[in-house]
Protein backbone atom coordinates (compact mmCIF):
# COMPACT_ATOMS: atom_id res chain seq x y z
CA UNK A 1 0.00 0.00 0.00
CA UNK A 2 2.61 2.55 -0.75
CA UNK A 3 0.85 4.50 -2.67
CA UNK A 4 -1.54 5.75 0.56
CA UNK A 5 1.70 6.52 2.76
CA UNK A 6 -1.24 9.36 3.94
CA UNK A 7 -3.62 6.63 5.02
CA UNK A 8 -3.60 5.34 8.63
CA UNK A 9 -2.97 1.78 9.25
CA UNK A 10 -6.85 1.65 10.74
CA UNK A 11 -7.75 2.98 7.37
CA UNK A 12 -5.52 0.33 5.61
CA UNK A 13 -6.69 -2.66 7.25
CA UNK A 14 -10.30 -1.96 6.71
CA UNK A 15 -10.94 -4.75 3.91
CA UNK A 16 -14.60 -6.03 2.94
CA UNK A 17 -15.43 -9.58 4.16
CA UNK A 18 -18.17 -9.39 0.55
CA UNK A 19 -15.35 -11.17 -1.55
CA UNK A 20 -17.79 -14.14 -3.51
CA UNK A 21 -20.22 -13.60 -6.24
CA UNK A 22 -22.15 -15.40 -3.12
CA UNK A 23 -22.43 -12.53 -1.77
CA UNK A 24 -23.80 -9.78 -3.97
CA UNK A 25 -26.20 -13.13 -5.21
CA UNK A 26 -27.77 -12.97 -1.66
CA UNK A 27 -27.67 -9.26 -1.24
CA UNK A 28 -30.23 -9.34 -4.68
CA UNK A 29 -32.39 -12.05 -3.03
CA UNK A 30 -34.98 -13.36 -5.54
CA UNK A 31 -35.09 -11.53 -8.97
CA UNK A 32 -38.50 -12.54 -9.66
CA UNK A 33 -39.55 -10.03 -6.60
CA UNK A 34 -39.33 -6.78 -5.44
CA UNK A 35 -36.36 -6.66 -2.92
CA UNK A 36 -35.69 -3.27 -0.46
CA UNK A 37 -32.18 -4.08 -0.45
CA UNK A 38 -31.58 -4.10 -4.31
CA UNK A 39 -29.09 -2.00 -5.72
CA UNK A 40 -30.74 -0.19 -8.97
CA UNK A 41 -33.34 2.42 -8.66
CA UNK A 42 -33.74 1.55 -12.37
CA UNK A 43 -33.99 -2.33 -13.56
CA UNK A 44 -31.24 -1.79 -16.33
CA UNK A 45 -27.78 -2.34 -16.99
CA UNK A 46 -26.43 0.99 -16.14
CA UNK A 47 -24.43 -0.41 -13.09
CA UNK A 48 -22.78 -3.19 -12.48
CA UNK A 49 -22.15 -4.02 -8.18
CA UNK A 50 -19.62 -6.75 -7.74
CA UNK A 51 -17.81 -8.28 -4.54
CA UNK A 52 -14.96 -6.73 -3.20
CA UNK A 53 -11.25 -8.20 -3.31
CA UNK A 54 -10.07 -10.11 -0.04
CA UNK A 55 -7.58 -7.88 1.73
CA UNK A 56 -8.04 -4.90 -0.73
CA UNK A 57 -8.59 -1.56 1.51
CA UNK A 58 -11.57 0.97 1.42
CA UNK A 59 -9.03 3.46 0.11
CA UNK A 60 -7.60 2.16 -2.61
CA UNK A 61 -8.46 3.61 -5.81
CA UNK A 62 -8.84 2.79 -10.15
CA UNK A 63 -4.47 1.79 -9.70
CA UNK A 64 -5.71 -1.52 -7.87
CA UNK A 65 -8.54 -1.85 -10.84
CA UNK A 66 -6.31 -1.58 -13.79
CA UNK A 67 -7.22 2.04 -14.40
CA UNK A 68 -10.72 1.20 -14.64
CA UNK A 69 -12.97 3.56 -12.38
CA UNK A 70 -15.35 2.62 -9.36
CA UNK A 71 -16.15 2.79 -5.86
CA UNK A 72 -16.89 1.00 -2.74
CA UNK A 73 -20.18 1.78 -0.25
CA UNK A 74 -21.36 -0.65 2.35
CA UNK A 75 -24.20 -2.51 2.40
CA UNK A 76 -25.75 -1.17 5.07
CA UNK A 77 -26.42 2.12 3.16
CA UNK A 78 -28.45 -0.30 0.69
CA UNK A 79 -30.23 -2.55 2.96
CA UNK A 80 -31.08 0.28 5.76
CA UNK A 81 -31.26 3.38 4.08
CA UNK A 82 -33.24 2.30 1.09
CA UNK A 83 -30.57 3.93 -1.03
CA UNK A 84 -30.39 3.44 -4.97
CA UNK A 85 -28.08 3.89 -7.88
CA UNK A 86 -26.91 5.63 -10.38
CA UNK A 87 -26.54 8.22 -7.10
CA UNK A 88 -29.08 11.01 -7.90
CA UNK A 89 -28.22 14.86 -9.08
CA UNK A 90 -28.69 16.03 -5.37
CA UNK A 91 -25.93 13.58 -4.00
CA UNK A 92 -23.19 13.68 -6.69
CA UNK A 93 -23.17 17.26 -5.92
CA UNK A 94 -23.38 16.95 -2.34
CA UNK A 95 -20.71 14.43 -2.04
CA UNK A 96 -18.57 17.06 -4.47
CA UNK A 97 -19.36 19.97 -2.38
CA UNK A 98 -17.89 18.19 1.28
CA UNK A 99 -15.30 16.41 -1.11
CA UNK A 100 -15.87 12.87 -0.17
CA UNK A 101 -16.13 9.33 -1.59
CA UNK A 102 -19.25 7.34 -1.30
CA UNK A 103 -17.83 5.17 1.33
CA UNK A 104 -16.04 7.94 3.31
CA UNK A 105 -19.69 9.24 4.49
CA UNK A 106 -21.28 7.41 7.89
CA UNK A 107 -24.39 5.29 6.94
CA UNK A 108 -25.79 7.60 9.82
CA UNK A 109 -25.38 10.81 7.15
CA UNK A 110 -26.31 8.72 3.79
CA UNK A 111 -29.81 8.20 5.97
CA UNK A 112 -29.85 11.94 6.65
CA UNK A 113 -29.65 12.44 2.99
CA UNK A 114 -32.29 10.21 1.98
CA UNK A 115 -34.94 11.35 4.36
CA UNK A 116 -34.20 14.77 3.34
CA UNK A 117 -34.96 13.72 -0.43
CA UNK A 118 -37.73 12.09 0.61
CA UNK A 119 -39.21 14.99 2.90
CA UNK A 120 -38.73 17.65 -0.02
CA UNK A 121 -40.36 14.94 -2.66
CA UNK A 122 -43.25 14.74 -0.30
CA UNK A 123 -43.13 18.05 -0.32
CA UNK A 124 -42.92 18.96 -4.31
CA UNK A 125 -39.20 20.23 -4.00
CA UNK A 126 -35.84 19.96 -5.29
CA UNK A 127 -33.67 18.93 -2.80
CA UNK A 128 -30.80 21.61 -2.29
CA UNK A 129 -27.14 21.30 -1.21
CA UNK A 130 -27.36 25.10 0.28
CA UNK A 131 -30.52 23.82 1.97
CA UNK A 132 -29.27 20.84 3.60
CA UNK A 133 -26.34 22.40 4.35
CA UNK A 134 -28.26 24.93 6.38
CA UNK A 135 -29.51 22.64 7.91
CA UNK A 136 -26.43 19.99 8.67
CA UNK A 137 -22.95 21.00 9.08
CA UNK A 138 -19.80 18.64 8.46
CA UNK A 139 -17.75 16.65 10.99
CA UNK A 140 -15.33 14.37 11.90
CA UNK A 141 -16.23 12.70 14.99
CA UNK A 142 -12.72 11.93 17.44
CA UNK A 143 -10.65 10.04 15.41
CA UNK A 144 -13.79 8.74 13.18
CA UNK A 145 -12.24 7.44 9.99
CA UNK A 146 -15.54 8.74 8.40
CA UNK A 147 -17.27 11.91 7.58
CA UNK A 148 -20.49 12.83 9.23
CA UNK A 149 -23.26 15.16 8.70
CA UNK A 150 -24.26 16.80 12.23
CA UNK A 151 -27.55 19.02 12.43
CA UNK A 152 -27.26 22.11 13.77
CA UNK A 153 -28.71 23.30 17.02
CA UNK A 154 -32.07 24.88 17.02
CA UNK A 155 -32.22 23.96 13.14
CA UNK A 156 -33.21 20.48 13.91
CA UNK A 157 -35.61 18.67 11.21
CA UNK A 158 -34.59 15.46 10.86
CA UNK A 159 -33.49 13.40 13.92
CA UNK A 160 -30.62 10.65 13.73
CA UNK A 161 -30.80 7.78 12.64
CA UNK A 162 -29.39 5.07 15.10
CA UNK A 163 -27.63 6.53 17.93
CA UNK A 164 -25.05 3.50 17.88
CA UNK A 165 -25.13 1.98 14.74
CA UNK A 166 -23.05 -1.29 14.68
CA UNK A 167 -22.38 -4.23 12.40
CA UNK A 168 -21.75 -1.92 9.24
CA UNK A 169 -17.68 -1.90 8.81
CA UNK A 170 -16.16 -4.33 6.38
CA UNK A 171 -19.26 -4.88 4.39
CA UNK A 172 -18.81 -3.23 1.43
CA UNK A 173 -19.62 -3.64 -2.05
CA UNK A 174 -17.47 -2.58 -5.54
CA UNK A 175 -19.20 -0.54 -7.49
CA UNK A 176 -18.19 0.19 -11.56
CA UNK A 177 -20.42 2.42 -14.65
CA UNK A 178 -20.90 -0.29 -17.25
CA UNK A 179 -20.82 0.27 -21.25
CA UNK A 180 -24.15 1.49 -21.28
CA UNK A 181 -23.56 4.32 -19.54
CA UNK A 182 -19.85 5.33 -19.32
CA UNK A 183 -21.08 8.69 -17.28
CA UNK A 184 -23.19 6.36 -14.01
CA UNK A 185 -19.83 7.53 -12.04
CA UNK A 186 -19.11 10.85 -13.61
CA UNK A 187 -19.97 13.82 -11.21
CA UNK A 188 -18.49 13.01 -7.32
CA UNK A 189 -15.17 11.84 -6.12
CA UNK A 190 -15.08 7.93 -6.39
CA UNK A 191 -12.01 7.42 -4.26
CA UNK A 192 -11.09 8.10 -0.02
CA UNK A 193 -9.77 11.58 -0.21
CA UNK A 194 -7.05 12.59 2.67
CA UNK A 195 -9.01 15.70 3.66
CA UNK A 196 -12.88 16.32 3.32
CA UNK A 197 -14.26 19.48 3.88
CA UNK A 198 -15.35 20.07 6.74
CA UNK A 199 -18.26 22.85 6.31
CA UNK A 200 -19.59 24.65 8.58
CA UNK A 201 -23.59 25.73 8.62
CA UNK A 202 -24.87 27.93 6.01
CA UNK A 203 -26.01 31.03 7.06
CA UNK A 204 -29.60 32.45 5.86
CA UNK A 205 -27.44 35.51 4.62
CA UNK A 206 -25.34 32.90 2.25
CA UNK A 207 -28.29 31.86 0.83
CA UNK A 208 -30.49 32.61 -2.71
CA UNK A 209 -33.72 33.91 -1.79
CA UNK A 210 -35.49 31.14 -2.87
CA UNK A 211 -33.65 28.46 -1.16
CA UNK A 212 -33.84 31.09 1.81
CA UNK A 213 -37.58 30.70 1.87
CA UNK A 214 -37.43 27.38 1.89
CA UNK A 215 -35.19 27.30 5.26
CA UNK A 216 -37.65 29.39 6.66
CA UNK A 217 -40.48 27.37 5.82
CA UNK A 218 -39.31 24.08 6.78
CA UNK A 219 -37.82 25.64 10.02
CA UNK A 220 -41.27 27.60 11.09
CA UNK A 221 -42.98 24.00 10.89
CA UNK A 222 -41.61 22.99 14.12
CA UNK A 223 -41.56 19.88 12.92
CA UNK A 224 -38.67 16.83 13.93
CA UNK A 225 -39.26 14.43 11.56
CA UNK A 226 -37.81 10.74 12.28
CA UNK A 227 -35.58 9.72 9.79
CA UNK A 228 -35.51 6.20 10.47
CA UNK A 229 -39.51 6.23 9.61
CA UNK A 230 -39.03 8.24 6.40
CA UNK A 231 -36.71 5.99 4.83
CA UNK A 232 -38.59 2.78 5.94
CA UNK A 233 -41.76 4.41 4.17
CA UNK A 234 -40.47 5.48 1.07
CA UNK A 235 -41.43 2.87 -1.05
CA UNK A 236 -45.18 2.83 0.36
CA UNK A 237 -47.12 5.66 -0.51
CA UNK A 238 -50.26 5.18 1.85
CA UNK A 239 -47.88 4.59 4.78
CA UNK A 240 -45.60 7.57 4.11
CA UNK A 241 -49.08 9.94 3.42
CA UNK A 242 -50.08 8.63 6.69
CA UNK A 243 -46.72 9.47 8.33
CA UNK A 244 -46.68 12.93 7.32
CA UNK A 245 -50.34 13.66 7.97
CA UNK A 246 -50.18 12.75 11.60
CA UNK A 247 -46.83 14.84 11.56
CA UNK A 248 -48.49 18.25 10.37
CA UNK A 249 -51.62 17.28 11.92
CA UNK A 250 -50.24 17.07 15.08
CA UNK A 251 -48.28 20.04 14.58
CA UNK A 252 -51.22 22.29 13.38
CA UNK A 253 -52.86 21.19 16.88
CA UNK A 254 -50.32 22.31 18.64
CA UNK A 255 -50.16 25.60 16.96
CA UNK A 256 -53.76 26.42 17.53
CA UNK A 257 -53.53 25.03 20.89
CA UNK A 258 -50.67 26.70 22.08
CA UNK A 259 -52.39 30.30 22.64
CA UNK A 260 -55.45 28.76 24.19
CA UNK A 261 -53.48 26.60 26.82
CA UNK A 262 -51.29 29.94 27.73
CA UNK A 263 -54.34 31.82 28.03
CA UNK A 264 -55.94 29.04 29.99
CA UNK A 265 -52.60 29.15 32.26
CA UNK A 266 -52.40 32.50 32.68
CA UNK A 267 -56.53 32.18 33.70
CA UNK A 268 -55.42 29.59 36.20
CA UNK A 269 -52.44 31.92 37.83
CA UNK A 270 -54.85 34.40 38.15
CA UNK A 271 -57.42 32.10 39.95
CA UNK A 272 -54.70 31.29 42.17
CA UNK A 273 -53.53 34.56 42.72
CA UNK A 274 -56.84 35.72 43.64
CA UNK A 275 -57.26 33.13 46.42
CA UNK A 276 -53.90 34.02 48.11
CA UNK A 277 -55.23 37.79 48.28
CA UNK A 278 -58.11 36.90 49.86
CA UNK A 279 -56.34 34.54 52.35
CA UNK A 280 -53.97 37.14 53.17
CA UNK A 281 -57.27 39.87 54.03
CA UNK A 282 -58.60 37.93 55.72
CA UNK A 283 -55.78 37.20 57.87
Amino acid sequence: MAHYSWASDELLAECSTLTTVEDVENHLGDPRLYNFNAFHSRHDSHISVRHATPEESVCVDDRYNDGKPFFFLYQTVFKRTGLRLPFSGFERELLTEINVAPAQLHPNSWAFIRAFEILNGYLGLLPSVDIFLHFFEVKKQGKSLWVSFSGVVERIILTLFQNSYKGWKGKFFRVCCTKRDPTALDGFPLYWVEEARLIKPKSLDELPSSDREVCVALASMGIVFNTAELTAREFDADALSQYFGRRICTYNCLFYLCPLLRFLLLLYVLFICSKLLCVTMCI
